[in-house]
Parts: C-alpha cells; structure tokens; sequence
C-alpha cells in the first residue's frame, strides 16, 4: 500500500511538472501604469500577455492574476469559477492584453481596496506587484511558471497658483479687458493628457471665502489641456456706472476736490484636474476633488475724484 502510495505520488509529480514544462508565460507590465485600473485595457502598451508551448493540445487553463503590496499581502485576485477559459492551439502563441489578465468584473478586491476602487475606479497611489500564472481546469492546478512584474501608482502633486497671486490687486481698467492666470502643472507627469478646470468665482459682501467657492455661480468655468496658462477676457464692465455708486465711506477733502475710492471686488479662483476619464485625478487621498489650495484676488477701482460745485 506505502508502495502503490509513493508511485501515485511519482506519477502525479512527474504529470505536474510535464503540465508545467507544456505552458510558458511571459508578461510585460509598464512600471508606472494609468491609476484607473479600467484604462489598462485600452492601452496596449500598458500590458501584454504571451504564453506558448509546444505540447498545448487538450488543455484547458485559466488565468489567475493577484495583485499585492510590496510586503506580500494580497489585496486582489482572480475569482476562478467566473473567469474566462482558454484553450491555447498547439505550437502557437497567444498574445493577450489587461482585459483578459485583469478583468476587473471578475476581481475581488479586499477591504479599503475594495471600496476605493469602487468609489474611484482607482487604487491608492503606491508601490504593486501583479503576479499571473496558469491554471488547469477542473482542479485550478497550476499548469505555467508564475511571472510577477512590480508596478507603482503615482501620488499626483497637484498645481500651484501662481498668477494672479494671492491677496493680488488688479487695476479694474486692465482687468476689464483681460486677466492672465498662470499655474504650475501636475507633478510627476500623469500618463495620459490631463484637464485643468480653472474656476472662477466673486466673493460676495459678508460671504466666506470657501462659501463662495461652494455656493456660488463661477464667473469663469473652463477646461484647459496642454498648458498652464489663460487668459481670461470678461468683456464685462467691472467699473460703477456712477461713479458715485460702490463707494466706502473713507473720504478726504483736498484742493476742494472730494476723493472718494470705489470698494475693490473680490475674487477667488482655483484649479481642478481632471484625468483622461474627467474624473478627478487625485481621488483617494486629499479632498477628493483634486482642487489645488484656492488664492483670492481683487480688482480695484481708480480714485473717483468729483469737483465741489
């Protein structure tokens, strides 16, 4: 019995190990992929898949792909019993891209991970490694070599306001015309093109500096690829029509002239950046909506100056 035990055991060591040497995979993952897990598929570059072998024919194999944290903890992997099958030709390769490796309607992620990428259709900008191997079916033993390949999501630093600067003050007749924003771009440069929102919005009397941002109607509300830079032409009259009207009550008699200054308007702008899917690109850490730390500026009005009568 020992010895018919021991054969068995032979016989099924040597089978695995020929199921083993029948099935190569190779894998090529782009160290720094898009942080949207579901635009791996529409990227070739991003991922390819190859496994060949010259003694394929009458097996069946699925793709098993976990995706881990440097310290080997598994936060993703393949559920088998949905997964795709594949029945690789003889003597052939086949080529495949993320959309079969990773199909992310056949992952099952773990805790925060889960909910993150649920929320974002991203992972928390960190450091991965994706390892893939071959199963046979029925019993998902395993039927290739396992190929790991790290990968690191980027944490975005999102832009700088520099221009106007903060506390600014605009002469109204020049700014009436044209207002120039400038900002620094997104750091370190995001895979695909990004978006950059530039919002704009009057801080009313008596209101908030955060509640304008929140509550009110931008003046300026434009999308902006490929520069860091725009500027802005209001084609709006920002001085009273009477020059009477806005005015505070500091007031000097000089010459016999009464000097009078208009009240400067307030503003507050800030930038959004957006990713390839609009959507923001720092979702899963900061405020969410990846606006970069707002400045305030004002426009403000030459001295009106009204002759006694």
């Amino acid at each position: 019995m020992i010895m018919k035990k021991w054969i068995a055991s032979i016989f099924l060591l040597i089978t695995t190990q020929s199921v083993l040497a029948q099935v190569n995979i190779n894998m090529t993952l782009a160290g720094r992929p898009p942080a949207n897990l579901s635009e791996w598929a529409n990227r070739r570059e991003v991922l390819t898949f190859v496994m060949s072998g010259s003694q394929m024919d009458q097996l069946v194999v699925k793709i098993k792909a976990e995706i881990k944290t440097l310290d080997g903890t598994v936060i993703g992997t393949t559920n088998l019993n949905s997964a795709k099958s594949y029945s690789p030709l003889p003597g052939a390769s086949t080529i495949l891209g993320a959309l079969d490796v990773l199909p992310l309607e056949y992952m099952i992620f773990t805790g925060k991970y889960q909910s993150i990428l649920t929320k974002t259709g991203k992972l928390p900008a960190d450091n991965y490694v994706l390892c893939v191997q071959l199963v046979r079916l029925p019993d998902y033993g395993p039927a290739s070599n396992l190929v790991c390949k790290n990968f690191y999501l980027a944490a975005y630093q999102l832009p700088t306001l520099m221009m106007p600067a903060n506390e600014q003050e605009l002469n109204a007749n020049i700014a009436q015309s044209a207002i120039t924003f400038r900002w620094t771009p997104v750091v370190p440069n995001a895979a695909t093109p990004v978006t950059y929102r530039l919002q704009v919005f009057e801080v009313l009397p008596q209101q908030q500096n955060v509640q304008a941002l929140r509550s009110n109607q931008p003046l300026l509300d434009k999308n902006i690829v490929g520069t860091t830079q725009y500027i802005w032409m209001p084609q709006l009259s920002m001085l009273p029509t009477n020059p009477t009207e806005n005015l505070d009550a500091d007031s000097t008699q000089k010459n016999g002239e009464r000097n009078k200054k208009a009240m400067p308007i307030k503003f507050i702008w800030t930038i959004q950046t957006l990713d390839s899917f609009g959507m923001p690109l720092n979702q899963t850490d900061g405020n969410g909506e990846s606006r970069s730390e707002p400045l305030i500026f004002y426009v403000k009005f030459p001295k009106v100056s009204l002759n006694k009568e």
